[in-house]
Parts: C-alpha cells; structure tokens; sequence
C-alpha cells in the first residue's frame, strides 16, 4: 500500500530576471521517504528548496502539503493561497541551512524554544521536555546554555538540526547539510540523518555526499540545468545511471578524488 504523499510539486518553473533557474520540476514525496538531490552547481538544487519551503515564490507550478494546497498553477502564474494559510502551512515543514543560521545572541536553549514558544504559542513546560530529550538524542546534553560561538560547526549543525525538529514537521529539508563542515564533523551530521532516517522521519536532502545519498535514500534526484534529469532508486541513479549527463556527473566526482 502506497504511503500518503508528504509533499508535491508539479511543473515548478523560476527565473530571476532572464535566466531560467527552474525550468519544470515536478516531485513527490511521501511519508517516511528519505529524497537526495544531486546534481552540479548552478542546476537548481538550492533554488528548488527555497521555493518548497517558501523563501521565494514560484513563477509557474502547483505545490501541496498533505491536503494543504500552496499554489495553483494560472496562465498569469502561481496563485498562492491566503498569508493566514501560509502561516499554518509552514509547520509541516522544517530546513535545515548549509551555514547554520542560528542567533549568535541565543543560548542552544533559546535557538531552539523561541519559535514553539513565541510562534506556536506552545505549553512552556512541554516544550523545555521535549527541548532537553532532543537535546539528548542528539549528543548536545549539557550544551542547553552555551551560545553558537562555544561550539564546533558539527554542534551547531546539530542545533540547527533540532530547531527544525521542535516545530514538529511533516517533513525536514537539508540544504548540504555538511558543505561549511571539515570532514571529520562531517560524520557527526550524516549519523544524526541516518538517525533520524531510521526513524521514518521524511527527508528531502539536497548532498555532495554520494556515497552517503546512496545509503540513506530510498530515492534519488539528479538534477542539471533547472531540470530532472533521473531519478529513482540509488542503485540505479547512482550505481547504474542510464543518462549521459548523470554518467558524465559521477564518473568526474569519482576520478576527483
């Protein structure tokens, strides 16, 4: 039995100017599901999430969460529904930035309460709970009052991995969640997604991490000049991808090293 759809979005057209980002991207993701987007730079990766978590707008396309619809396609463009819809739409999805994007004026505590308290409007002493047992699960018991500075990169990753958690979304999205890290931090942030994956927790994860995208997907996304080149399952895309574009990606990545 197929699982419920988490997350769609059918023929996601962008552009900034004259040039064409997105060209037409169409994906569905369901519950439970672990996405990875690989491509080269400058393909639209970054682009895709900022549109799918509303940082910007689409020019063209429909986009749904679950039953919740975002924007209906026009021939004038996307019409997006109501500010009040949005504002309730934003907590099926949560977004994980490359560089952390925590406030450097916050404890870890801070960082991660402030938006269940002051934007769910949430019952204080269940969200301190909830904030200490996350905390917990992911190795940062004991940090609840140092602030971003006191940590390493692989820390506020993890922070910034929590954050996204306690708005108790749907879905998480990564936006190479390990680019501003050193290698050795690296693992840290793969382990807690391979944990979380474990979980069943639905993932959308744009990566440099192949070999990791292969382990943890159960879907893989090849994208190339705005568009969907491949994708399907990471034994095919990536063990045995039938494009040129995506032979030619991962055979440069391989001889790179």
């Amino acid at each position: 039995m197929e699982k419920p759809v988490v997350f769609q979005v059918q023929h996601l057209q962008k552009s900034f100017g004259h040039l064409a980002v997105l060209k037409d991207i169409s994906l569905t993701v369901h519950s439970g599901q672990v996405v990875s987007i690989i491509g080269p730079s400058g393909s639209g990766k970054s682009t895709f999430l900022r549109c799918a978590t509303l940082l910007e707008t689409m020019d063209h396309g429909t986009m749904r969460y679950l039953d919740d619809v975002v924007c209906q396609d026009t021939p004038k463009g996307s019409r997006y529904a109501s500010s009040g819809t949005l504002r309730k739409l934003r907590s099926h999805f949560g977004l994980v930035f490359q560089n952390f994007n925590l406030f450097p004026h916050y404890s870890v505590m801070q960082n991660i309460t402030d938006a269940p308290l002051y934007v769910q409007k949430r019952e204080p002493k269940a969200v301190l709970q909830e904030a200490t047992a996350l905390l917990e699960r992911i190795g940062l018991q004991g940090k609840e009052n140092a602030y971003p500075c006191e940590l390493s990169g692989g820390q506020q990753q993890r922070v910034s991995i929590a954050r996204a958690l306690m708005g108790q979304p749907e879905i998480l999205f990564f936006d190479e969640p390990t680019s501003a890290l050193d290698p050795e931090l690296t693992g840290e942030i793969l382990k807690v997604i391979r944990d979380l994956a474990a979980q069943m927790m639905t993932m959308v994860i744009v990566t440099h991490e192949i070999s990791f995208a292969r382990r943890v997907s159960d879907h893989v996304v090849f994208m190339a000049d705005g568009v969907i080149v491949e994708q399907g399952p990471p034994d095919q895309v990536i063990g045995n991808p039938s494009h040129p574009r995506t032979k030619a990606f991962l055979k440069k990545l391989h001889d790179g090293r």
